[in-house]
């Protein structure tokens, strides 16, 4: 028989092992009451941007209330995008979807058929002063075929997109609205001081050497908002899928060297051996770091929207003193 010692000890690791059985059939019961990670219910919202762009900035709406994930990937060239089945499956675990539009992004439009067809969709540059652009850079019938899609790059246009991601948010999520407007309000004072920050520090640049020849047409909100002007482009196109013809490279370096332009600028993305090419027969600099389609990786100095754009403008303002 066994002593009080000995049979309470049995019953502590009886209760044990019940314990463990019941934690493993719960793991593996549908019908647990307890919801899965990517559910509101246990981590607020989940969120699927298209670009890193916009995943910047509806992190900083967020905060903790939920995750936000982009399809597109840090250093991507988002013209040259492919989506990958894993996609499919991040939208259809989501509850919201934000996008850019003006054709950069038009391939959301499958990939949401393809998980399922029924999600939240919110164009997050709806009320942006758009430029005009490329009509390729549009999808067939788009009315925004016409436009520069790459409108973050005036700190204002990211202020009215940040306004849309705020308003989606709640949209999606009425419990957490005055957590998203505080956090937007937050976002938006941190944008609106590096808009005059870009714009204190071009004034540093001597006028006349206010000048940019770019990769491709990628920077035209910057160079209008802040002051610059546009010399020209290695491929003269809103995408860089495009190929300039020798005699566009030869006006080009006629450009450059009638304009006295002091650098080329490159996105860090883009293959650099042409702009190398045509910067030593026009006997100026390149410079092949900027942040322009995406953001940069974990650690780098563009990882975040802000960063990318003190980079930028730091960088551009380095080369042109």
């Amino acid at each position: 028989m066994l002593n009080h010692s000995r049979l309470a000890k049995l019953l502590r690791v009886l209760a044990v092992l019940s314990l463990l059985v019941l934690a493993a059939c719960n793991t593996g019961n549908p019908d647990s009451s307890t919801p899965p990670a990517n559910t509101t219910a246990a981590s607020g919202l989940n969120v699927v941007a298209t670009t890193t762009q916009i995943r910047s900035m509806t992190e900083a709406v967020l905060g903790d209330r939920g995750s936000v994930r982009s399809i597109l990937t840090p250093g991507a060239d988002a013209h040259e995008f492919e989506p990958k089945p894993g996609d499919v499956q991040a939208i259809s675990e989501s509850d919201l979807v934000l996008k850019n539009g003006l054709g950069v992004d038009d391939w959301i439009d499958k990939l949401i058929e393809n998980a399922g067809g029924e999600r939240p969709l919110i164009t997050v540059t709806d009320g942006v002063l758009l430029r005009e652009g490329g009509e390729e850079e549009g999808a067939e019938g788009d009315e925004h075929g016409a436009f520069d899609p790459h409108v973050w790059l005036n700190v204002s246009n990211a202020i009215t997109m940040t306004t849309n991601i705020r308003d989606a948010l709640v949209g999606a999520d009425r419990a957490n609205e005055t957590a998203y407007k505080a956090n937007a309000d937050t976002y938006i004072a941190t944008l609106r001081d590096l808009d005059r920050y870009i714009k204190d520090q071009i004034a540093t640049i001597p006028t006349e050497d206010r000048k940019m020849v770019t990769n491709h047409d990628a920077f035209g909100y910057y160079i209008e908002a802040y002051g610059l002007t546009f010399v020209g482009s290695l491929i003269p196109s809103m995408s860089t899928g495009a190929q300039p013809s020798a005699q566009d490279v030869a006006e080009l370096i006629r450009k450059i060297k009638s304009e006295k332009v002091k650098a080329i600028f490159l996105e860090s993305s883009i293959n650099p051996s042409l702009a190398r090419q045509i910067g030593g027969d026009a006997g100026v600099k390149v410079v092949d770091t900027l942040y322009g389609d995406s953001l940069g990786a974990e650690g780098s100095p563009g990882a975040t929207y802000e960063g990318m754009m003190r980079y930028n403008t730091d960088t551009i303002v380095s080369a042109l003193k």
